[in-house]
């Protein structure tokens, strides 16, 4: 099916006129669409990169795994938050100052 598309194609081609065919010369189409070269905007043939949404997160290697235990390590001991549960006071000492009027 594709070859024959194809050979169609190529015999539509064949007999269409060379002139319609064929590019108009290099002066005649800048004096066609009214611009030259040297007022050519530049147009960068690249995309900007803005990092690769679809990879997945590889699994970090054994001294990057080291070093992030470590600092985990580390930071929890720098927390160090006292422990939940009861608090214990002492004993009252003394009793209350007597009012001076």
């Amino acid at each position: 099916m594709n070859k024959i598309i194809l050979l169609l194609m190529c015999v539509l081609i064949a007999l269409l006129e060379p002139a319609a065919v064929q590019a108009a010369p290099e002066a005649e189409a800048i004096a066609l669409t009214g611009t030259s070269e040297s007022t050519a905007i530049p147009r960068p043939n690249y995309k900007r990169y803005k990092g690769n949404s679809r990879s997945k997160k590889r699994k970090l290697g054994f001294f990057r795994r080291r070093a992030a235990r470590r600092k985990a390590m580390r930071k929890q001991k720098q927390k160090a938050v006292a422990p939940k549960g009861v608090i214990k006071v002492d004993a009252p000492t003394g009793t209350m100052p007597k009012r001076v009027e």
